[in-house]
């Protein structure tokens, strides 16, 4: 730390005490005092790389990224040859979504001499996520070389082949993922999709993780990218059918960022956010249209209340849940008289339900059909839509509006 201050009044003794105490909650993870004496210390020194890169870490513990980066950035001015800058200042881009930026800071820290595993890897993955797939893949291929165990680099490699229609080698690779990790679900699932293999749900790890790791990016990439629009089409089919008043208390089940709250809660008094994910219930948070949000999965938590709810709506969650008996039991038990089941699910040819090789399922309108009479519920509409694009093509779906007897 540099003691040259920039007000006289404070000793170099003075300011080493301070941001020996910033190092000090730092370490702790008490990352807002840390950064509350980094700023304090600030004004006092002249332009210090060390004091800017600690404000920066901290600031990105604190998910402020945007304010992590211009900290980065003064450090990286101060200081071109520590690599450590440049790694971490990709890790915050990466964050913002600024992915080409990322890469350029990856680049530069190979360019320095450091060409560990973790900066190779993280360098994959912005390529992956510019689907800029040969770069990626030739990365994983280097890293696997070096560490054939690199459980991470095999799980995401596996993906990446899954994604380009490269089956037979993300079967190799999920296969090889799961000899050295049998309890690996992400790979178990994807491997039985790829397989042929249809299970009953997709592991609540599996789902949680997916969507933890795509919130920042989820809006961007689910209706500007692949044109989803289950949930404005939903809102669609339940005005084709009522107009009158909201109905009083509503569940928004798998409500993710809040697509589906924003177009149903001009619909509801009192509307409930259910969500597996953390990350996507705290973007969900932002935008204020929830009077409340639950962090738990769909089972558990409709088995452990004891009100109902006069309307249910999910929107692309059943594509996670194969076998929706149990579902439609727990809705049913907590549901009032003449309460509404609005949900979409992928079509599938089966008499059933089937695991598809994207690893998402689809259900028929037979099956449906059949649990909606075993459970109580009147069919009013079944419509055939289409949901959302992959790799360019539409996606076939149907949306289905119920009610209880």
């Amino acid at each position: 730390m540099n003691d040259t201050s920039n007000n006289p009044d404070t000793t170099p003794q003075e300011l080493n005490a301070l941001f020996i105490s910033a190092c000090y909650h730092h370490e702790k993870n008490e990352f807002e005092k840390a950064v509350t004496i980094y700023n304090q210390l600030m004004p006092l020194v002249p332009p210090s790389a060390l004091l800017h890169f600690n404000c920066g870490l901290a600031l990105y513990e604190l998910g402020e990224h945007n304010k992590a980066d211009i900290q980065y950035r003064i450090a990286l001015k101060e200081d071109e040859t520590d690599p450590d800058i440049p790694y971490n200042h990709g890790l915050n881009l990466r964050r913002l979504g600024e992915i080409a930026e990322a890469i350029t800071c990856f680049e530069k820290v190979v360019t320095l001499g450091d060409t560990s595993l973790d900066t190779l890897y993280n360098l994959a993955l912005c390529y992956q996520d510019l689907e800029q797939f040969e770069e990626a893949e030739r990365l994983y291929t280097t890293i696997l070389k070096t560490a054939p165990n690199h459980t991470a680099s095999l799980n995401n490699y596996a993906y990446l082949c899954h994604k380009s229609g490269s089956t037979t080698k993300a079967i190799k690779l999920y296969s090889r993922l799961l000899a050295i990790n049998p309890t690996h679900n992400a790979a178990r699932h994807m491997l039985n999709s790829l397989s042929g293999k249809t299970t009953n749900s997709a592991p609540l790890d599996y789902v949680e993780t997916v969507f933890d790791n795509y919130a920042g990016d989820f809006e961007k990439s689910l209706v500007e990218k692949l044109h989803y629009k289950a949930h404005s089409l939903l809102k669609e089919l339940y005005l084709r059918h009522f107009n009158e008043g909201p109905r009083k208390n509503c569940l928004d089940l798998g409500c993710g960022t809040g697509l589906t709250g924003l177009e149903f809660r001009s619909y509801c008094t009192d509307l409930t956010g259910l969500d597996i994910s953390k990350k996507m219930l705290r973007q969900a948070a932002g935008k204020n249209i929830y009077d409340t949000l639950v962090k738990d999965d769909i089972l558990h938590y409709l088995r452990s209340i004891t009100g109902v709810f006069d309307m249910i709506v999910a929107a692309d969650v059943f594509t996670y849940i194969g076998d929706l008996d149990q579902i439609f039991s727990a809705c049913t038990a907590r549901s009032s008289t003449g309460a509404l089941f609005l949900f979409s699910v992928e079509e599938s040819t089966t008499e059933r339900f089937e695991l598809k090789t994207t690893g998402r399922f689809g259900h028929s309108l037979h099956y449906i059909s059949r649990l909606s009479r075993d459970h109580g519920w009147n069919q009013v509409d079944a419509s055939l839509s289409q949901l959302r694009k992959d790799k360019g093509n539409w996606i076939n779906g149907l949306l289905l509006l119920l009610e209880k007897k």
